[in-house]
């Protein structure tokens, strides 16, 4: 017979085990890296978000990164570790700066459809193994 004593430890252990399960349960990722070009010249100080098309849910990862200088990036997935998940994605591309006065908020550098999965026209796919993806060219 199970006492309510044993059946709390049993819960217990359950609920444990599950969320040590969730913690090392990371989906392996592959290195990548990319550039990003403005009009043909590097893009410096953007943000690219890789957004999967694939339904993984509301909690689902978005690899991110920034640009360096020359236009370089390399997403990170999980605690910034280098790399992202092999899958397809759409990507998107921000690059907010400040106009200088204390008095305004940042504004976006680049047209606005490139903010948004559904209308930046980029998409790219991470092949098991390393990754290096095309260029992303933005134009006016």
């Amino acid at each position: 017979m199970v006492t309510t004593r044993r059946l709390v430890l049993l819960v217990l252990g359950l609920v444990a085990v599950g969320f040590s399960s969730c913690s090392n349960g990371r989906i392996p990722t592959v290195p990548v890296s990319g550039k990003v070009l403005w009009e043909n010249r590097p893009l410096a100080h953007a943000t690219v978000v890789l957004h999967p098309t694939a339904d993984q849910g509301p909690n689902a990862f978005k690899p991110r990164a920034v640009t360096k200088d020359d236009g370089t990036f390399s997403p990170t997935t999980y605690d910034g570790n280098v790399g992202a998940p092999a899958g397809e994605y759409q990507v998107t591309v921000e690059l907010y700066l400040s106009t200088g006065r204390p008095d305004e908020a940042p504004t976006s550098r680049l047209p606005f459809k490139y903010a948004r999965p559904e209308t930046s026209g980029i998409s790219a796919k991470i092949e098991p193994g390393s990754s290096e993806l095309k260029a992303i060219e933005l134009k006016r």
